[in-house]
């Protein structure tokens, strides 16, 4: 697929130019431009200057629970391209889905080097609160690495969940840190000189040999004395801020569209879901301010998924969780109303549970993708529609079993009975997925036209073995008129395989553009008989696709 790249300040100029023509009765602006479908996002204005913004915890949950329960009317996504695609950004990469993904592309994800370099690593800041210790260290190469512990009792719960989690997240195309494993003995942590110890209150002094040793009481231990850690290298960059899920950041020139409405933050609820990512929320993100060629812009990153699949960062995840938010009057209301005697789901859901993966449900045929909660309500996550759904249900049918696999054996888990509930939990709460939101719309995907008119496309939810196929497919042919939008019928055909031929002759001049309108002849699902509206140019003797509309019907 050829990657084609537009000018963001080329595109806002050309959107002032067609608002002021508009304004003035002049012609509008044609549907698809040369570049279309534009796979590359570029970030054409500098944010050299932009500072530190950080999200206030307290504020940000607490809005949050209050917009969580508000009516939402969504609007299409705002950052897809012509043909309804998430182009790379720096917020996404374009992986699982866009070209083959294998095990040893996710075992490997966004590693850069084999983890801390062996030698002493001096500890330049700690982390006291909470139930599990952390630390900032430099290794002997003089990287920076951020230490977290498993807790007592939970030996890989944490720390394998987040270093499987990320290299997942990585495969969907996300930017995440480069995550290891590594193990680490106490002769090796030093003091750093300018190291500070926080202490209660807020104030803090320097640290002391004596502070590794009561933090380092608060974490698992290994048998031979060391201890395990997730080690997480320090993102390129200087740290602005976190991704706010809704509205945009004033002062980066480049973030146009309010981040509930891109589709990459919409479709992370759907895989938040599949990976029980409950902690999803703005205090596990980071945005870095990065330089490339002497141009500087804003990168933004998912992390810390260590609240995820069965581990609840400091224990087993709660069996509550994923079915609730941490703050719902309407489940205590339900309980008051029943005394205490109407007992929730969650309550009767069979569990497996180990101290190596933590708590996850058993049977995922419990497991409904569109009843699933964060912790927190996630604007993202709600505004997301069907078509948004359908998006990243696609990316995830991608990722095949022995990948998520791949993902697993890099936990480093230890435990073969509970690796191997992982892997078969994730494939099904990814099945339950598919079978969710791949038919919840008209499934057809990756259509194509040659030189004699035969046209070509799949049928997502059947290929994902989620639906039967229907009956038949049908498809209404048009001249399109670029400039105005005008359609002249060419008439229809009909076909009962994913495959069928133009009923007249299509145009022949170079620049010439025919819409096809494709629905599936289907009883049991009335979203197939929504058109999907595909748009093909003819350049250079070959029709090329340059748009794609599905239905934007919410689930």
């Amino acid at each position: 697929m050829t990657i084609i790249t537009r000018s963001l300040a080329a595109g806002l100029s050309l959107v002032a130019t067609t608002v002021a023509l508009s304004a003035m009765g002049s012609a509008s602006a044609p549907r698809f431009f040369n570049d279309d479908p534009v796979w590359i996002e570029r970030d054409t204005q500098s944010a050299r200057h932009i500072p530190m913004l950080e999200v206030d915890l307290v504020t940000d949950l607490a809005v949050n629970i209050v917009n969580g329960s508000k009516t939402i009317t969504p609007a299409r996504a705002g950052n897809i391209n012509s043909v309804g695609e998430v182009p790379d950004s720096s917020w996404f990469t374009n992986r699982a889905g866009f070209r083959p993904i294998s095990a040893v592309d996710v075992a490997r994800g966004p590693d850069r080097t084999s983890g801390p370099a062996a030698g002493t690593w001096t500890i330049t800041s700690s982390k006291s609160d909470g139930v599990t210790p952390g630390f900032t260290v430099k290794d002997a190469e003089g990287r920076k690495w951020f230490l977290k512990f498993d807790p007592p009792g939970y030996r890989g719960m944490s720390t394998g969940t987040e270093v499987a989690a990320t290299k997942l997240m990585w495969a969907l195309g996300y930017n995440v840190p480069e995550n290891h494993i590594a193990y680490v003995t106490r002769d090796r942590l030093v003091v750093g000189s300018t190291a500070k110890f926080n202490l209660p209150g807020g104030r803090s002094r320097a640290m002391r040999g004596g502070d590794i040793d009561r933090l380092l009481g608060r974490a698992d231990r290994e048998p031979d004395g060391s201890y395990r850690v997730v080690a997480s290298l320090a993102l390129e960059g200087t740290p602005v801020g976190r991704i706010r899920f809704e509205g945009t950041r004033p002062d980066d020139p480049n973030d146009i569209v309010p981040h509930e409405n891109r589709r990459e933050l919409r479709g992370y609820g759907v895989f938040a879901a599949w990976l029980n990512h409950v902690d999803a929320k703005a205090i596990n993100s980071l945005d870095t301010l990065v330089t490339v060629n002497g141009h500087s812009f804003v990168r933004h990153h998912l992390l810390d998924f260590g609240s995820s699949i069965g581990s609840g960062g400091v224990g087993p995840s709660e069996p509550w969780e994923g079915t609730q938010y941490l703050v719902e009057p309407a489940a205590i209301g339900r309980q008051l109303i029943g005394f205490g005697f109407t007992a929730p789901k969650w309550q009767r859901a069979a569990l497996y549970e180990s101290p190596a993966i933590g708590r996850l449900r058993l049977h995922n045929d419990q497991f409904d993708p569109r009843a699933w909660k964060p912790r927190v309500p996630n604007q993202a996550f709600l505004h997301a529609r069907a078509d948004d759904q359908f998006w990243a249900a696609q990316k995830l049918a991608a990722l095949s079993t022995e990948v998520i696999a791949a993902a697993v054996k890099t936990a480093d888990f230890r435990d073969p009975a509970s690796e191997a509930f992982l892997i078969r939990a994730l494939a099904e709460r990814r099945d339950a997925i598919l079978r969710a939101y791949l038919p919840a719309v008209n499934p057809i995907v990756a259509p194509s036209l040659d030189a004699d008119g035969a046209l070509q496309f799949s049928n997502a939810a059947v290929d994902a073995d989620v639906a039967h196929a229907p009956r038949g497919y049908h498809a209404e042919w048009a001249r399109f008129d670029n400039a105005t939008g005008d359609v002249r019928p060419l008439g229809s055909s009909t076909s009962r395989s994913t495959s069928m031929v133009a009923p007249a002759p299509l145009p022949t001049q170079n620049g010439a553009f025919v819409k096809v309108s494709i629905t599936c002849d289907d009883d049991v699902h009335a979203e197939w008989r929504e058109p999907v509206q595909v748009y093909f140019r003819l350049r250079d003797g070959a029709w090329q696709l340059v748009g794609l509309e599905r239905s934007a019907v919410r689930s």
